[in-house]
């Protein structure tokens, strides 16, 4: 390595530098005592000033050589950090491999932050990153939970920051029920969607037009306040407490994007159960209402220090087909909003278990396009729950990658299921 090489060539010099400056010390302190006429003796003698001056200098050298190794091992890790190649990260144990941090329990498995980079929560999938093949292929016997970086660029067109009241009906009455934000999702609507959609501040359920709004983060006055769902399911006291929950984490998620420049999406639908949710290949986590996906995504990863998962946002879908389209991993990058057909499981009227056909992979994630529509954290009008990216009874061009719809989030779906993301602090 270049850097290495440098910074190993400036240490030797260093070491010379400060070898030569002694040495003509010490001449010059010998030459100055012969011309003051002290006997030469008294000067290098067993117990004399040379004697005591070369074993100050043998100390010093010790001491040189001690600090030199730690200032060496400092160096080294610098130029790996510099360079991708993994380094504590500033006082936790998240590492940093090609760019990318690494939350703490999660292991690099391969890939590259262009083409997407993929790491687990099982130590068994580790690999070394080698900066020379950063196209590193991913195992595809990979164990753990696994999850792929998206990169976004401009953190900052993705979310607006401002003051919006949540949803007053579904959180009370009264200045003292009242949740508020300052920051919520600008969320990009295509024109092509199957419904009209508007994206709105939260708190807003429909336009003077007349038309539904979809925003996040919200509370829906139709289903949240239902016992039986905020409490029972989501396990909050009240639907105020929810939504309080809601925006919090939501400020954690778009304050952890705008830090890193990116999060981390899960490589698959949501597979394993409500119980033992994972983000593994396997069959399609279905047959559940919103409310208990939403659970089920937030215990993906639970007992980390720095990382938490949760359903996937809005404007998480957003940013990765943003994304995808500006790798061009397809050769015609409007299929990702018009047509997906190509790398979607459309049309053959049955899901497929996630990840079982590698034709259906988008830089290392799985199933974006088709098989199931995905529930995200997106409300719509009073009463929905928006999904998104079409599923198999559709065609991919009628519901393409980037597509929505909406869904009722109190009703299980045999054709819908949802993903999870991590946000780090």
């Amino acid at each position: 390595m270049e850097n290495g090489k440098t910074s190993l060539n400036i240490r030797k010099l260093k070491k010379q530098v400060k070898g030569i400056t002694l040495i003509a010390l010490v001449v010059t302190i010998i030459v100055l005592l012969i011309l003051a006429g002290i006997a030469l003796n008294l000067t290098i003698g067993q117990n004399g000033i040379f004697s005591r001056a070369q074993t100050a200098a043998n100390t010093w050298r010790n001491a040189e050589s001690n600090e030199q190794l730690a200032m060496g091992e400092l160096e080294d890790w610098m130029d790996g950090y510099m360079n991708g190649n993994g380094g504590n990260q500033g006082g936790d144990n998240t590492t940093v491999v090609d760019d990318v941090t690494i939350p703490d329990g999660f292991y690099y498995a391969g890939g590259s932050k262009d083409t997407g980079l993929v790491i687990s929560d099982d130590p068994n999938d580790e690999i070394e990153w080698n900066e020379e093949t950063s196209t590193n292929a991913v195992p595809n016997d990979l164990e753990g939970n696994q999850f792929v970086w998206v990169p976004v660029a401009n953190p900052e067109n993705y979310f607006i920051d401002a003051t919006a009241t949540l949803n007053t009906n579904a959180t009370g009455t009264g200045k003292e029920k009242e949740v508020t934000t300052n920051v919520y999702s600008n969320l990009t609507i295509r024109s092509g969607d199957q419904s009209k959609y508007t994206a709105g501040a939260p708190g807003t359920e429909k336009t003077e037009e007349e038309n539904a709004v979809t925003r996040e983060p919200d509370v829906l006055s139709g289903y949240d306040t239902d016992e039986q769902y905020y409490e029972k399911i989501l396990e909050f006291d009240s639907p105020k407490e929810m939504a309080e929950s809601f925006v919090a984490e939501y400020k954690a998620m778009s304050n952890s994007i705008k830090k890193y420049n990116g999060f981390y999406i899960g490589r698959y639908e949501l597979s394993g159960s409500v119980e033992d949710p994972t983000e593994e290949a396997g069959a399609s986590l279905t047959n559940q209402n919103w409310y208990n996906l939403y659970k089920a995504c937030q215990n993906v990863v639970t007992g980390k220090e720095n990382v938490k998962s949760t359903m996937i946002y809005g404007v998480q879908w957003d940013a990765t087909m943003d994304w995808l389209k500006a790798t061009k991993f397809q050769a015609d990058p409007s299929k990702v909003d018009t047509d997906s057909s190509s790398w979607g499981n459309y049309g053959s009227s049955s899901k497929i278990d996630t990840g079982s056909n590698t034709t259906y992979e988008a830089n290392g994630i799985f199933d974006l396009a088709g098989n199931c529509w995905e529930w995200t954290q997106e409300a719509y009008s009073t009463n929905s729950r928006v999904v998104r990216g079409g599923n198999y009874f559709d065609s991919g061009s009628y519901s393409p990658a980037s597509g929505r719809y909406y869904r009722y989030p109190n009703l299980s779906y045999s054709s819908s299921s949802s993903r999870a993301t991590l946000y780090m602090s």
